[in-house]
């Protein structure tokens, strides 16, 4: 787990989302196991950029005011793609359900996707997809990006460990890097 994560039971948005388990973290978040007030299991993007904040008990504070407009404005895009990715409504695309604020950062419930990121099954399991299979998944990926595209949108980073793989090996897309390509973009102006 990673020190500044969410603990189990941690509810959010007024009891709307209760964390279940800490799955991982990157440079500007963290990923959340988490069921929804219908005890649905879903997942929970937290806007978290480790490099500008800390966590006081469930709250975000930032380690210098100085981080303060950067801050912000990492916000900002985060909601921003969260809004765009909500308005998509693909097989191959994971779905956002909602954008909220709370413990002084923002946070989206993304669908939760049964299965592994195609970089474990590369490593893991080599024989599990054969070329046909990797053909029919590669046009899945494709048309999931031609989508994107045709709604002025860029995925960013796509890569194995941002496809995963259902149990039927149907490709979904997540992790759009879009947030952090344009908050590189506004650290370096800052900078």
């Amino acid at each position: 787990s990673f020190a500044d994560a969410l603990k189990p039971g941690t509810e959010l948005l007024h009891g709307q989302f209760r964390i279940e388990k800490f799955l991982n973290a990157g440079g500007f978040g963290m990923t959340y196991l988490a069921r929804d007030s219908l005890d649905r299991i879903v997942v929970i993007k937290e806007c978290f950029p480790g490099a500008l904040c800390c966590r006081a008990n469930a709250s975000v504070r930032l380690r210098s005011r100085a981080g303060e407009p950067e801050f912000e404005k990492i916000l900002e895009l985060f909601e921003k793609e969260a809004r765009a990715l909500s308005e998509l409504s693909h097989p191959y695309i994971v779905g956002v359900h909602q954008i909220f604020k709370d413990n002084g950062t923002a946070y989206m419930a993304i669908d939760f996707v049964p299965g592994r990121d195609l970089l474990q099954v590369i490593e893991e399991e080599p024989d599990r997809l054969g070329p046909e299979q990797i053909r029919q998944l590669l046009i899945k990926v494709l048309d999931a990006i031609s989508y994107m595209h045709d709604h002025d949108i860029l995925h960013r980073d796509i890569s194995p460990d941002n496809i995963l793989l259902e149990v039927d090996n149907s490709p979904v897309l997540i992790d759009f890097g879009a947030a952090r390509e344009s908050a590189s973009r506004v650290s370096r102006v800052l900078s």
